[in-house]
């Protein structure tokens, strides 16, 4: 839709800003802001967290980057190992894996309680994440499937606005979303809202997780829930996306059947040959990584139930 933000040509070269970096930085920003106002919630004083900050980030952005490569371009990576380096493309599980594993180390380093420091950042990466899916949308990537729209559909923006077109329509998905630039695959054909769907999702995760934090009964509560809750909307707005991803699973079912009528599944391959009306579908990469997560958030929230939460310490006391 906008996916450069400004654009200056001159005699020693080009400057572009690319839409898509800045919203990242206002990711990160708006998360460590609500990580600082919910620490002191918690009794961790702000300050102890920039290391993990940066952990974080630094994290975050290295497994992002290699899920993508291994798990979407792996073949490319393959022929050129230095296209890890770029950043050509994220994928957010490896980031969230990534950024988890430098809070992990982190927090040990620094004796840190883990769980209660988990919980202070789940509704902030929520958070993050909702504010990246704007880049995503004015970038045009994690876009969805062609979708079908009426005859009387009515364009929403002016043509000279951005690089593309929202079309609301009486017929589902009653908002379809049309890219003229950027970097999907799929430009001038409506397709599925997925970026938007995902922002309204992680806003809407983001008030669920906020109201669940007054009333935690464990440590390590919220972030089953996060566990438990981001998945979900995850493997539902998945299901009708139809950017390049890599798959875990695939398999073939008859064409008429209800699964084939989810886009972002039917487009795992070509039909398979010699198998009639048979077609290929498939679990992607980061559905099979939300069922894992929904697991982890089960096994979690039995574990921790009866464990009494830690004392909070008031901030004053703890430096």
């Amino acid at each position: 839709m906008w996916p450069t933000l400004f654009e200056h040509s001159s005699a020693s070269g080009d400057i572009a800003v690319h839409t898509y970096g800045v919203m990242i930085l206002l990711a990160f920003a708006a998360a460590f802001t609500l990580c600082h106002t919910r620490a002191r919630q918690a009794g961790i004083h702000p300050d102890r967290l920039l290391g993990i900050y940066l952990a974080a980030a630094a994290g975050g952005l290295i497994g992002a980057r290699l899920l993508y490569a291994l798990a979407v371009d792996l073949s490319a990576t393959l022929a050129n190992p230095l296209s890890l380096f770029s950043c050509s493309g994220l994928a957010f599980y490896g980031g969230a894996l990534g950024g988890a594993t430098g809070v992990l180390f982190m927090a040990r380093w620094q004796r840190l309680p883990l769980w209660k420091l988990t919980d202070v950042m789940a509704a902030p990466l929520v958070l993050g994440l909702a504010i990246g899916r704007i880049g995503c949308f004015f970038a045009g990537c994690c876009h969805g499937a062609p979708s079908a729209i009426a005859a009387n559909a009515t364009a929403l923006l002016p043509e000279s606005l951005l690089k593309g077109q929202l079309w609301l329509t009486g017929t589902f998905p009653f908002l379809s979303t049309e890219f003229h630039a950027g970097v999907g695959r799929l430009l001038h054909q409506p397709l599925y809202p997925t970026q938007l769907w995902s922002i309204l999702a992680g806003l809407l995760m983001v008030g669920i997780l906020s109201w669940r934090w007054w009333y935690r009964r464990y440590d390590g509560e919220i972030t089953a829930w996060l566990l438990m809750l981001e998945p979900i909307f995850r493997i539902a707005i998945e299901s009708f996306r139809a950017d390049h991803r890599g798959y875990v699973l695939t398999w073939s079912v008859h064409a008429d059947s209800w699964l084939h009528s989810l886009p972002g599944l039917a487009l795992a391959g070509q039909p398979s040959a010699g198998l009639g009306e048979q077609v290929t579908i498939g679990i992607t990469t980061s559905q099979g990584i939300g069922l894992l997560m929904v697991l982890s958030g089960l096994t979690i929230a039995a574990l921790r139930f009866r464990v009494p939460m830690l004392a909070e310490v008031p901030i004053e006391e703890e430096l």
